[in-house]
């Protein structure tokens, strides 16, 4: 019989009707059922008033924003008030339910939901840095993500917190990112009213001795002394005589002059530049495409009209350097025929990928320099150093520089751009040592200083005589 087909026709006529379900009825008898089931439940708190000609039923709704803490629901008719009462109580059940839906929401979904609501606010690449934080901290406790986020106590959060720390080596840093996932998604469940400001579990209590400070560099590491400056120019002096038409090479030489974010140096146009300064106030940035949250994809870069703060917009004064750079820069530029919507530095009609200036230095410091690899950032460092070092107030450099705060600028800009024998011998000048105590100066001495005779200094003198003379 498998392999014969049944097929059951039924004539057009009333009788067909009986096997069709009326999907309406059967709506309005689950609403009927709903209905009984709330008032069995519920029906004795109608009440019934009457006095004189007037005569309603009710039933009291509490609201905690009145006197007496209730209010009176009134119908004229028995059926209406029954009917009120139905519906007040479904709608009461709903949000019961939703609420208890979200009571067991995890704190993952809610961070997810969050982050929905943050990336409409700030830009993709925050987006995609929290997002790397989230994989590298909180993937790895799926206990802690995947507890309902009600339920998780200020002890859950110094635990977590703690694990971190003791099996990490976290730098300070990292640190204050990666507990600004668990402060943002907390304050996002305050703001959207799902837990009180006194039901908000975050806190920080560790041990911040396991903490890893962040350091200051040796300068050697993060500026380029004057030897590096020099050999580095003239090496991109070397590679424009082979390329002419590369301006990304007089980019490089001109940060040395203006000491910018290397994002803002490429998004500069010729309207910028007038009366002798360079107005900074735009920067490049990239694009990320952020739709799906655990796979950002970059999508390229673009020119934005803001700094990274609002300290980012001004006015830098242009050095004689600067202004033969930017003539030659223009020059090149009304020669070639490139041009974008007035930008100083085009290639091919399109803005240049601030990368590629990287690239540059890293491949001609280690492949024809020798010199450590040092990136814009610390070229933008070294000037910045260079400004304050030559007696410019602390104050006029950090504005030069875009920074909000000096401190800024004093602890993470501020270094000796001296080589370290001219370091030595700047701070035994300063400390008075008159003696040749260092290699450069002995190699400065020239043979007439030779002749010189040297005696020895600061020997007490003696008693010329042996003997007390006595009266």
């Amino acid at each position: 019989m498998s392999g014969i087909n049944y097929y059951y026709t039924f004539p057009c006529n009333s009788h067909a009707n009986a096997f069709m379900i009326n999907s309406t009825g059967v709506l309005e008898s689950t609403e009927e059922m709903k209905k009984t089931e709330i008032l069995e439940k519920y029906g004795d708190v109608i009440k019934h008033y009457r006095t004189g000609e007037d005569s309603y039923y009710y039933f009291r709704i509490p609201d905690k924003t009145i006197k007496g803490g209730a209010f009176r629901r009134k119908k004229k008719s028995r059926e209406q008030i029954e009917d009120a009462l139905y519906k007040y109580y479904l709608a009461k059940e709903k949000e019961e339910k939703e609420s208890s839906s979200k009571d067991k929401t995890t704190f993952e979904q809610l961070f997810y939901e969050f982050m929905e609501h943050k990336k409409e606010k700030v830009s993709a690449g925050t987006i995609r840095r929290m997002m790397i934080d989230w994989k590298k901290y909180y993937n790895t406790k799926q206990d802690f993500i995947h507890k309902p986020y009600k339920e998780i106590t200020p002890i859950d959060i110094d635990d977590f917190l703690n694990g971190i720390v003791n099996t990490t080596e976290i730098k300070d840093k990292a640190f204050c990112n990666m507990c600004g996932i668990l402060k943002q998604t907390f304050n996002y469940a305050v703001s959207a009213r799902y837990i009180s400001g006194n039901e908000n579990p975050y806190r920080v209590e560790v041990n911040k001795k396991k903490i890893i400070p962040t350091r200051k560099k040796p300068s050697e590491e993060e500026v380029y002394n004057a030897e590096e400056t020099q050999k580095l120019i003239t090496e991109m002096k070397r590679r424009l005589q082979d390329n002419p038409a590369n301006t990304s090479l007089l980019a490089i030489m001109l940060e040395f002059e203006l000491g910018t974010r290397r994002g803002e140096i490429l998004a500069v146009k010729d309207s910028d530049i007038a009366n002798g300064e360079i107005h900074i106030h735009r920067q490049i940035v990239d694009v990320y495409d952020v739709s799906d949250l655990n796979n950002a994809k970059l999508k390229g870069y673009k020119a934005v009209e803001y700094t990274k703060s609002d300290a980012g917009d001004r006015y830098i004064p242009l050095t004689h350097k600067a202004m033969q750079y930017i003539k030659q820069i223009r020059q090149i530029n009304s020669e070639t025929g490139e041009y974008y919507q007035d930008f100083l530095f085009v290639q091919d009609g399109y803005l240049i990928n601030p990368n590629k200036l990287y690239n540059i230095i890293k491949d001609a410091c280690k492949r024809c320099i020798n010199i450590p690899v040092k990136g814009t950032h610390r070229i933008r460092k070294t000037v910045i150093s260079t400004l304050i070092n030559n007696g410019v107030p602390i104050s006029t450099a950090s504005e030069l520089a875009g920074h909000v705060d000096e401190r800024t600028t004093i602890k993470n800009y501020l270094f000796d751009t001296d080589k370290e024998k001219e370091k030595k011998v700047s701070i035994l000048k300063a400390l008075g040592d008159t003696t040749i105590s260092s290699e450069s100066e002995i190699e400065t001495v020239t043979n007439r200083d030779k002749n010189i005779i040297l005696f020895p200094i600061n020997k007490k003198a003696g008693n010329p005589y042996n003997k007390r003379i006595s009266h």
